[in-house]
């Protein structure tokens, strides 16, 4: 099983242990059981279902994660591996019963092997998957079984979420519009006109994925429990978020009219309602809604009394990046050139939304504001790694610093990069227009800011390392190496402008730590490079990032990678392979783009 570092253990409390991403055990006791048969869970197959035989799993839930559940599933006939300690295979949804189980505590992970391949094929989501959880928490919930007895009722519910459609999409509203189409195997959301005849059509044309996100990502993975999400974290945002981002407001009702025009179902099971626009905002400030669990609910930071405590779930600090330039990259490839790496780790939910739904958003706001393209998810109208037609670039990293809970002029961080892209050009001016930004940012982040290097008239890349109170702009030398740039989830430099935000959950390091794993990945494969007298391309990033989404630390939840030229003016994506089966995205197929190629469209007839 994967370590988690000391620190991380101590910023999420001693009393819990947490693992890269979901705790698969909430609590003992919480299912019903029986004298009836002994040693048995048994219960009820219900949801979607096309086809095949289901298998219900019992996993050890004291010895296999998550991560072990998605490593289990990368095989053939998972419920014969040995993460599954007894199955029941059935024709049909309907009852199930799994005997001969030892005492224990077990996760019941389900599965409809469509085609009956042997296989759990997550691409498209072709077979459904489920597990037993309870109304009050969303992810698997542990099922005790004792010498003698029996837990009865626990029912299990398959979920196939909705893919995106096989064909192009086009609408047009008013003079602007939007396209759903797919480029070299990845989706691509092509948006022009004005700010709500763009967010109508991108959610006309992508509402069933949208509503998908907030479902199974945002409450069912994310905040898991369904009343900490409705009763708490939506009305926090409305009264502090809300008010002070009134245009983005306006773009998100647009989205609502669009989903609601394209015939989207809006209704959410888990809070028994439909979609507001305060779900599309807690979308597009997801990173602040696990600060929020994280800092606010789990360690008690906002003083709130809940009778369901639950986990620290997913961790918010995850996330590497490597930059190189210069002497570096003086290659036939790069000629000098700038290379940025980026691994976006942690947000791979069990139901793999977050890998079927990535989605290229190439957005054209016309005259006045420059041209973005954001490697994101459905219902971001913000971006969180986006590059723009000047070649600048910003990519987030979660940095520990407890958020200022009583802004009341909160900024999501993706709106502040969309923002930034639209009007900068360098990584100077990018910090100038933070410096001078309205609103109160929402809790530690350190942005990957990078720009066409131009032989050195151009940029040297930075991290913003910052949070609610202020930030400074760490460059290359601040902490090994010297000559090239890497970012992950604390600081270097930064020690507070109020210094307890950080200093709680230990923020600042003054030096690389022995426990910083993924970065001393990275600065080994750089000693390697320098032994070898290599220089850095596109075959050397990949191994940078490769390093670093296999550490100590972490493994098998890297969902995307993301690679820009900023001064070729490109960019390269590779996702985890579904079809492969290779969990880290760094180790696939990556494929290129130039900039503008993804804002080419058909000529009109």
């Amino acid at each position: 099983m994967n370590q988690v570092p000391e620190r991380l253990l101590r910023v999420y409390l001693p009393a819990c242990v947490l693992g890269v991403t979901i705790l698969l055990i909430a609590a003992a006791g919480c299912t019903n059981t029986a004298s009836a048969d002994g040693d048995s869970i048994s219960g009820n197959v219900v949801g979607d279902y096309a086809g095949g035989t289901i298998y219900v799993a019992a996993i050890d839930a004291a010895a296999y994660t998550a991560s072990d559940i998605r490593v289990m599933e990368t095989g053939e006939h998972p419920e014969r591996s040995q993460y599954v300690s007894g199955f029941a295979a059935l024709d049909a949804p309907g009852d199930y019963v799994i005997s001969g189980l030892p005492p224990g505590n077990y996760t019941i992970y389900a599965w409809a092997d469509t085609d009956d391949n042997g296989r759990i094929d997550h691409l498209d989501y072709r077979d459904p998957t489920g597990w037993y959880c309870t109304p009050s928490h969303l992810t698997p919930v542990g099922v005790a079984v004792t010498p003698g007895s029996a837990a009865t009722g626990i029912d299990v519910t398959l979920v196939a979420p909705a893919p995106y459609p096989d064909d192009d999409r086009e609408i047009a509203v008013g003079s602007g519009g939007g396209r759903l189409t797919v480029q070299k195997g990845c989706h691509v959301l092509q948006v022009w006109g004005t700010p709500e005849e763009r967010a109508h059509a991108y959610g006309y044309l992508c509402g069933p994925q949208i509503r998908d996100w907030i479902d199974y990502v945002l409450i069912e993975s994310f905040m898991q429990s369904p009343a900490d999400y409705e009763d708490l974290f939506i009305p926090y945002i409305r009264e502090h978020m809300a008010p002070a981002n009134p245009t983005y407001m306006a773009e998100l009702d647009a989205m609502l009219a669009g989903m609601t025009a394209g015939g989207t179902d809006l209704y959410l099971p888990p809070v028994s309602r439909n979609i507001t626009r305060y779900d599309l905002l807690a979308e597009n400030t997801y990173d602040f809604m696990l600060y929020y669990k994280l800092y606010g609910l789990y360690m008690g930071d906002l003083g709130i009394n809940r009778t369901v405590t639950g986990d620290a779930g997913v961790s918010p600090h995850l996330c590497t990046s490597a930059i190189a330039w210069g002497n570096l990259t003086e290659n036939d490839e790069l000629a000098g050139g700038l290379i940025h790496g980026k691994n976006m780790d942690g947000e791979n939910d069990l139901r793999k939304v977050t890998v079927n739904g990535l989605l290229v958003i190439a957005t054209d706001p016309g005259p006045g504001a420059k041209r973005t393209v954001g490697i994101d998810w459905p219902g971001f109208i913000g971006t969180f790694n986006g590059m723009n037609e000047d070649g600048l670039v910003l990519v987030p990293h979660s940095s520990p610093s407890i958020p200022d809970w009583n802004a009341t002029n909160l900024t999501p961080t993706t709106f502040l990069y969309m923002d930034t892209l639209r009007s900068e050009s360098d990584v100077a001016g990018a910090w100038a227009y933070w410096e001078k930004a309205n609103g109160t940012r929402t809790g530690g982040n350190n942005a990957g800011v990078s720009a066409p290097y131009g032989n050195g008239t151009g940029s040297v890349p930075a991290a913003f390392e910052t949070d609610s109170y202020g930030g400074a702009v760490r460059g290359p030398g601040v902490v090994e190496p010297d000559d090239c740039l890497l970012i992950a989830n604390n600081y270097y430099l930064y020690r507070g402008a109020y210094p307890p935000a950080v200093e709680r959950v230990d923020g600042c390091h003054a030096g690389v730590r022995d426990t910083d794993y993924r970065y001393r990945n990275m600065l080994a494969v750089l000693d390697g490079y320098r032994e070898e007298g290599k220089t850095i391309g596109t075959p050397e990033m990949i191994a940078l990032m490769q390093s670093a989404s296999v550490s100590e630390e972490y493994r098998g939840t890297t969902e995307y990678t993301f690679i820009a030229y900023p001064d070729a003016g490109a960019f390269a994506i590779a996702k985890e392979d579904l079809a492969a089966g290779i969990l880290d995205a760094p180790f696939a197929e990556f494929a290129h783009f130039e900039f503008d190629e993804v804002f080419e469209r058909p000529s009109p007839a």
